[in-house]
């Protein structure tokens, strides 16, 4: 059966999400009231033949039926995009579950590897299809989690269409494998590559190549370099028993081997997790994941406020992506499009799949301060919630133009944007091609982090204010700096 055609009145209380690693689109799907995604690809410079082979690609991706692959609820179409609709995980990302050390402290053992086991058994099923089919884009933030932690792999791709998600960024080359690093076609070998570094960051709560030139690091990859420390060493001070902990490093060292044929299939990992995973009592991992949600929990009671959920009109996501993607060359203020007010706004407690919003008024100016951070790298977008006791700082100077307010606060970016902070921001303005691979060589190539957060300020300058306007509301959603709505003088 063709995937059902979704029409702009089937969807409900639109919310955008930040994520941990991008923005999101959430909606309520009536006919089934179930929380759905809405992953957006862009048309608008397709031509009618190639727009119809992309969506003959969808078609053929929705008739994979596997309990850990995430199904597609239907397609969405605006004039310049088609929105991809699936189903709505609750408990995130893989990458949310490693990195949100304030709502996950510790990882059971019996849980990561459990997750692995899951992730095999979805590519298992991928690979066993006639035609194969290779993921291509297997990475933690594809790596779903339902109501009860259970995996489904989101993204799958037959096809490779880099161009047309808006939220693809360079990270992804971290998990690409050597052979895919030099252009070969992709095989079901690279999908096993990049689950031996997931399993290394899962297992060590580490982000791969951390702090690696993006240059560099895709260069030693090649001459078979990977991430530290080593997964023995890791694994030391586990409670597996030895002869499995020797398997469980067997498995991932041989995953990413510099010889495709040295890797092992997707068949041959799930069976040997599955040997792992029964070291591991009933009680045991029952106790063990008893205590993690109820350790969660505690943690979102903790953090749990009033805040302000933003809802805005579907028309606004064809409307954004037409004024994220303009021409790159420098605009000036007069020719710059400001975004229309497009939100309602509610009062609401947090919930796990909620985000902490709050609507932007454009016929405000931004005046900028520091504002604390807090260590939660959750889902949350668009929004200051004020801490307990919090004072707002004096504000900075604030401009009549976002070009202007960029080069005035230049010491206040320097002094607030971290490495990480900086290496987000590149990713994002790469994802709505704002910045080109070349302006992010150029920007890395700086050899201090100060040179390259003032080479960055200067490139979106030159690229005018719609590239000021992204950098600024980007640093906000993520509370590197807090802004302040003052009316224009």
């Amino acid at each position: 059966m063709p995937l059902p055609r979704i029409r702009k009145e089937d969807l409900k209380s639109y919310f955008v999400v930040d994520t941990s690693t991008e923005q999101v689109y959430k909606s309520t799907y009536g006919p089934t009231r179930t929380d759905v995604l809405i992953k957006l690809l862009s048309l608008s410079e397709l031509n009618d033949r190639s727009r119809q082979a992309v969506q003959n690609h969808i078609e053929y991706i929705s008739r994979i039926k596997s309990e850990h692959v995430t199904q597609m609820v239907g397609i969405y179409r605006t004039p310049n995009m088609l929105g991809i609709v699936t189903q709505w995980m609750p408990n995130g990302s893989l990458h949310s579950l490693i990195y949100q050390r304030d709502l996950y402290p510790v990882l059971p053992l019996s849980l990561c590897i459990r997750i692995l086991r899951d992730v095999a058994e979805g590519l298992t099923f991928l690979h066993h299809l006639h035609p194969s089919i290779a993921h291509q884009r297997l990475k933690p933030c594809n790596i779903l989690l339902d109501d009860r932690y259970h995996v489904k792999l989101s993204d799958v791709q037959a096809l490779d269409l880099p161009k047309l998600s808006i939220s693809e960024n360079k990270t992804h080359r971290v998990y690409m494998s050597p052979q895919r690093l030099q252009g070969h076609e992709p095989t079901t070998a690279d999908d096993m590559y990049s689950f031996g570094i997931c399993a290394h960051e899962l297992v060590s709560r580490k982000c791969p190549f951390q702090d690696m030139d993006p240059l560099k690091r895709d260069t030693l990859v090649m001459r078979g370099h990977r991430p530290q420390p080593s997964i023995d060493i890791i694994l030391k001070c586990s409670n597996l028993p030895q002869s499995q902990r020797m398997d469980l490093s067997r498995i991932i060292n041989l995953c990413w081997h510099q010889d495709p044929n040295m890797r092992p299939t997707a068949a041959n990992c799930l069976s040997q997790l599955r040997s792992i995973l029964q070291t591991f009592s009933v009680e045991e991992s029952k106790r063990e994941m008893d205590n993690f949600v109820t350790k969660k929990e505690m943690a979102m009671q903790d953090c749990q406020s009033q805040t302000r959920i933003v809802e805005f009109n579907i028309q606004w996501l064809d409307d954004c992506w037409l004024t994220s993607h303009r021409s790159r060359t420098q605009s000036t203020p007069e020719q710059s499009t400001e975004v229309p007010p497009l939100w309602s706004e509610k009062k609401e407690k947090r919930s796990a799949s909620l985000p902490v919003t709050t609507s932007t008024n454009s016929s405000h100016m931004l005046t900028i301060g520091h504002h604390p951070r807090t260590e939660r790298n959750s889902r949350v977008g668009w929004a200051h919630v004020e801490p307990a006791g919090h004072s707002n700082p004096p504000p900075l100077l604030g401009c009549s133009n976002y070009v202007e307010t960029l080069n005035r606060n230049l010491e206040v970016f320097l002094n607030s944007i971290t490495e990480g902070h900086l290496n987000q921001l590149i990713d994002i303005m790469m994802s709505k091609f704002v910045l080109s691979r070349d302006d992010a060589e150029y920007i890395n190539a700086e050899q201090t982090r100060k040179d390259r957060i003032r080479k960055y300020i200067e490139t979106c300058c030159e690229k005018g204010e719609e590239a000021s306007r992204l950098t600024l509301h980007s640093l906000l959603s993520r509370k590197i700096i807090y802004m302040n709505p003052v009316k224009y003088a």
